[in-house]
């Protein structure tokens, strides 16, 4: 209930943003009591509501203060933009000023944000360096910054895939937490199947760019063209990934990656059993899967619930001797 209520009072402020941004442009193009109708339409009076009211909110509202002057400054530059078109052209006098400022408000949140990517990037690869759990290398710097929350798993996430395009060369196996590993790799060829599903999308990008520039539109093709090099940049990463982040375990629990997915954990008192499977399993409510292709090879059933599932099935090279390990550390 507490996360829920600091999630609904976090999102006061762009909740107060639309209505402001509703309540604003019916003041300036209806003539109502509030503007001595049509008398008193000063844009300034706009100005105070975006740079003093709804940043103080943001303050108020949002716990980590970096976030809250992030958003604050995002805020005020995008209804500086919808100013624009809100404020009709006769009322606009101190509008077109803070129009060319915009940009620079950009420019300046965009330079912020990259030296805090960097920053971020630079303390993970010295982390990596280290040997330290290449996971919690990049999840510490960005829930220290950001919060635990899903927009943080997100860029996790992202940040995970950009780690192995430019950092595969850092990350070993054996620097994963766990004391046992198990790689899935080798299992019916995944790594080799995902080397040819990358050498086909590249080879297909140029053709399908000079077909569709030609057939439909340059900007159709460009677009096209750039989200395809951005899904190869993703299995890329996932084939890099595939080799080096493995699932291990310890004496209290697993720990489940798969590529490049956020790690599943599970508790050896939580597993109820552990057996080998064979048959093709498919996706239904109640069940994770970690499988690339062909059938998961064990099957684990779950005393409580994770995440609204009881049973986890598991794609591994050496499915005999983790199920014989997990069942050792369980009796």
């Amino acid at each position: 209930m507490n996360i829920q209520r600091v999630y609904v009072i976090e999102k006061l402020p762009l909740v107060f943003l639309i209505l402001m941004a509703a309540s604003w442009w019916h003041f300036f193009n209806y003539d109502t009591w509030l503007n001595d109708f049509g008398q008193s339409k000063n844009d300034w009076l706009f100005l105070i509501d975006i740079g003093v009211t709804l940043p103080l909110l943001c303050f108020i509202c949002i716990k980590p203060k970096k976030i809250a002057l992030m958003k604050s400054i995002g805020y005020f530059a995008l209804l500086v933009a919808a100013g624009s078109y809100i404020i009709p052209n006769q009322y606009q006098v101190a509008w077109p000023y803070l129009t060319d400022l915009r940009y620079l408000i950009l420019l300046g949140f965009i330079v912020v944000e990259l030296s805090v990517i960097a920053c971020v990037v630079f303390a993970i690869k010295q982390a990596i360096t280290k040997g330290l759990d290449p996971d919690f290398a990049i999840e510490k710097p960005i829930k220290g910054f950001i919060g635990d929350s899903a927009i943080s798993k997100l860029i996790i996430f992202e940040t995970r895939v950009w780690s192995f395009i430019f950092c595969s060369r850092l990350i070993h196996s054996s620097a994963y937490e766990g004391d046992e590993q198990f790689s899935y790799h080798l299992k019916d060829t995944n790594q080799s199947n995902s080397l040819g599903f990358i050498l086909m999308i590249a080879f297909e990008i140029p053709l399908m760019h000079l077909v569709l520039h030609f057939i439909w539109s340059p900007l159709a093709a460009n677009i096209v063209t750039l989200l395809t090099a951005l899904s190869l940049v993703f299995f890329v990463a996932e084939y890099l990934a595939m080799s080096r982040r493995p699932i291990s375990i310890n004496d209290r629990q697993i720990y489940l990656r798969y590529g490049l997915f956020n790690v599943f954990t599970i508790a050896l008192d939580n597993i109820k059993t552990i057996e080998f499977n064979q048959g093709v399993i498919r996706r239904q409510k109640g069940v994770k899967r970690y499988n690339f292709s062909g059938a998961p090879n064990i099957h684990i059933v779950l005393k409580t619930e994770i995440d609204d599932a009881k049973q986890i099935y598991i794609g591994v090279d050496s499915p005999q001797k983790m199920i014989s390990l997990v069942q050792h550390r369980i009796n």
